[in-house]
């Protein structure tokens, strides 16, 4: 085969046969956990963009490109700002060293291409028009006469360039309804060419080609070296192979083809393109040629080969022999195909379907070749590896090739073509960021930049920066919860950590790189630290602390806002301390016990009943207490010793009296926690609330949720929920404020039904269930800002951080 590009200009590619095709990258869209009425969605959106031609040819390509891990890592360091910006750098600088010592320079990404050939049969007809296209051919046979006497030149009209270019305007306006696409430039051509000639090592993003153009008058005038120049290799074409040297590689690539499809491929379930990017550890590129047979053209084949099979039927009857189950089966498929075109009125498509198998030594593409047979046989597909054939079949995956042979063509509809998952992939998180861990059905990376949902970005399905861990215990959530605040901080982000388990003592000591910057409030029982958790001392604004009073006090004494005896009277004492210059809760008892109303003295019993626990003189302040809690480092956590927090099963009546202290003084930080919210806009903040379920089932639990995640998203805060199940967080409001989710490992059917409903997919998939069910420590189901969902790895790559966020107690050594 000859080489086929005769000219390259943006997106647009001339052959040598008079053809201009437009190619376009589509922008892989995310399969995982879509249901089976989205996935149809998809599959029809996919129909229709085939159906539409109806005459010319499409060529699609899948074609593995690579991506560089310190490109990615370095554009990461562009988003560090704060204190600790050069800690971070010496993290990510790390982080970038380990992750290419495990998995390499570069990853790999699957990339879907896709070319329509342009038709200009849309032009009015009229002497003009006729009379441009005898000067076009005329001058075409010119330049080729010119071509073959002076070789170094090609050149292409202004006029026949700018044509194709105003159908491809028509054209990519048609695509552009159903299916997001970028038009490829020259650099992407220059790629994959370069690609399928065996060049690797090298980032897409960050590949160049030098295709430089001279404009004259009428012309434009290309370097015909220039064009070929990325095929520069040495191909030695073998009977089964061809081998590609470069410079400093040697890559051995075989070709497959369709020899018969023998059954039918299920949809959903048999996407090929899908599932073939996560069933192989190495890379494989495909290439569909797909020429439209018009309808009509199509019924006259599909009756002639019907009259073939009837005389191999009669012959058989006149023979006095049975015909053969091919010549009886092929008989049936071609009445149904008859009905089917008849009904329809569709086109029919000959497909020439290639896959590419590459490898650097020939045991390892037959150890690879042997593989991607096996795939395609369990899914009722026979492949071939023709004999002598592999130069041809290779030039098929060049832009504007045609097809090489037509042995192998299959016949098929465009029902077959949209149900191959052309473009289907599973995508998770940002393309750099805060590296979280891996996919663990692809191997890509993951990357996360929490702040960004507030920032409406393209594609997203939520402004939400609120965050959900859930899962039972043991499964990692508190682990990979501490691992974000840890890089959000160390990105430039601000954090108060509400630690009612005091797990996070010692992070200090464990944190060495961040040490200066972590300011950990240990309210211990000591009288030192009496009053600190008042509503009075910790809140600035006045209107605040009466309001935390009320809530608190009516909390623990069981009194209602619709109580008319006793409410007026706690809140009459209330405001009237809220008034004067020293205030706080003890001060509230002496106001009760001053006033006449009988019930007064009663509640101020009450109240005072619980002052004498060990911890609780936290809560109350005599009115001489000042706050001392600063949050003006970047990470801040907040510990209360001796907390004694109720199961998430426990119902609320059923608290007792440490319980409803406990649950009240996380009340009361967290409250405090929406003056944090309330600072500097311009710097990312998260409130991070562990053992949420313990104060998300009372109602001034919920209340203070909402108002922290409302406040958050015009702040630049996010609110981090560490909770069991995704039933404590029961207020719809506030699920529809969660954006980015993780659920880790559950065991409860009923639980994991309603996780997978909170993440928004099919909860009756039995699929879905097990592979919730199934999951190890450290991975988790996610749903990123774009609502994708998917399973990852989280990985912490680090030993030191993974020895401070580990909440697992230690393991005695024996002596």
């Amino acid at each position: 085969m000859s080489y086929p590009i005769k000219y390259i200009e943006n997106n647009l590619v001339f052959n040598h046969d008079g053809e201009a095709f437009a190619y376009y990258e589509l922008l892989p869209y995310n399969y995982s956990f879509l249901s089976e009425d989205e996935k149809m969605q998809v599959h029809e959106h996919f129909r229709q963009l085939i159906a539409q031609n109806q005459d010319g040819k499409i060529h699609a390509l899948q074609i593995s490109t690579e991506s560089s891990i310190r490109s990615v890592q370095e554009r990461s360091k562009e988003l560090v700002t704060g204190r600790l910006q050069e800690a971070a750098y010496n993290r990510i600088d790390d982080q970038t060293e380990a992750l290419v010592s495990m998995i390499g320079e570069h990853q790999v990404d699957y990339r879907f291409f896709i070319g329509f050939k342009l038709l200009l049969n849309e032009e009015e007809v009229s002497m003009k028009s006729m009379g441009e296209s005898v000067t076009a051919s005329l001058s075409t046979f010119v330049r080729d006469v010119n071509h073959h006497l002076m070789g170094d030149f090609v050149s292409m009209p202004h006029s026949e360039v700018a044509r194709f270019l105003k159908m491809e305007q028509l054209l990519q306006n048609k695509i552009t309804k159903r299916f997001k696409v970028r038009p490829l430039t020259k650099n992407d051509m220059g790629y994959l060419i370069e690609h399928l000639h065996g060049q690797t090592g090298i980032a897409f993003e960050d590949y160049s080609y030098n295709l430089s153009y001279e404009k004259g008058e009428k012309e434009t005038y290309v370097k015909r070296y220039d064009l070929i120049k990325p095929t520069r290799c040495l191909i030695t074409e073998k009977q089964r192979y061809i081998k590609l040297e470069q410079e400093d590689t040697t890559t051995y690539v075989a070709y497959f083809t369709i020899n018969s499809i023998v059954g039918d491929l299920e949809f959903p379930s048999d996407e090929i393109f899908y599932y073939q990017q996560q069933q192989f550890t190495f890379p494989i590129d495909t290439s569909m040629h797909v020429e439209i047979v018009t309808n009509k053209k199509a019924l006259s084949t599909v009756r002639n080969k019907k009259k073939e099979l009837k005389d191999l039927d009669n012959h058989a009857m006149d023979s006095d022999n049975e015909t053969g189950n091919n010549v009886l089966e092929a008989l049936e498929q071609v009445n149904e195909l008859e009905d089917v075109l008849d009904q329809t009125k569709e086109s029919m498509y000959k497909l020439s379907y290639v896959i590419r198998v590459s490898a650097s030594s020939l045991d390892e593409l037959k150890q690879r070749c042997n593989e991607v047979k096996d795939f395609y046989d369990d899914l009722n597909v026979k492949l071939v590896r023709p004999f002598g054939d592999m130069l041809g079949l290779h030039g098929e995956f060049i832009p504007a090739s045609k097809r090489y042979i037509s042995d192998y063509v299959q016949y098929v509809t465009s029902d077959f073509l949209a149900g191959l998952g052309f473009g289907a992939t599973q995508m998770l998180g940002e393309n750099e960021g805060i590296y979280f861990g891996y996919n663990l059905d692809t191997g890509r990376n993951v990357y996360l930049n929490p702040s960004l949902a507030s920032q409406g970005v393209k594609g997203s399905v939520t402004n939400a920066l609120a965050s959900a861990f859930l899962g039972s215990l043991g499964g990692g959530k508190s682990f990979s919860n501490n691992l974000l605040v840890y890089y959000a901080v160390l990105f430039g982000g601000q954090a108060l950590v509400v630690d009612p388990k005091g797990e996070r003592g010692g992070w200090k000591e464990a944190l060495p790189d961040i040490a200066d910057e972590i300011n950990i409030v240990n309210l211990t029982s000591e009288e030192s630290n009496q009053g600190l958790l008042d509503p009075f001392v910790i809140m600035k604004n006045k209107k605040d602390s009466e309001s935390l009073a009320i809530d608190i006090l009516t909390f623990l004494t069981g009194i209602s806002s619709r109580d008319g005896d006793k409410f007026p009277v706690l809140r009459r004492a209330i405001r009237a301390i809220g008034q004067q210059e020293e205030r706080g809760l003890m001060l509230v008892i002496h106001e009760l016990r001053s006033d006449p109303n009988p019930l007064a003295s009663t509640i101020a019993d009450h109240i005072e009943s619980f002052t004498d626990y060990d911890f609780a003189h936290l809560l109350f302040s005599d009115g001489t207490v000042q706050n001392s809690i600063s949050l003006e480092k970047q990470l801040n956590i907040i510990q209360v010793a001796d907390l004694v927090l109720p199961d998430a099963e426990t119902n609320f009546e059923e608290y007792t009296t440490m319980e409803l202290l406990s649950v009240a003084m996380l009340i009361i930080i967290s409250t405090f926690a929406l003056d944090f919210i309330h600072s500097d806009r311009s710097i990312f903040k998260i409130v991070d609330v562990d053992e949420a379920w313990s104060f998300l089932q009372v109602a001034q639990g919920k209340t203070l949720s909402n108002k922290l995640v409302r406040a958050g998203r015009s702040m630049n805060a996010g609110v981090y929920f560490v909770t069991q199940n995704a039933d404590d967080l029961t207020d719809e409001k506030l699920k529809n404020n969660i954006g980015v989710k993780f659920a880790f490992r559950s065991r409860d059917s009923t639980e994991i039904k309603k996780t997978l409903q909170f993440f928004g997919v099919d909860a009756e998939d039995e699929a879905n269930q097990r592979r919730l069910r199934e999951l190890e420590n450290g991975q988790c189901l996610m749903q990123d800002l774009y609502g994708r969902v998917g399973i990852i790895q989280v990985h912490p790559v680090f030993e030191d951080l993974f020895d401070a966020f580990d909440t697992r107690p230690p393991v005695l050594e024996r002596q």
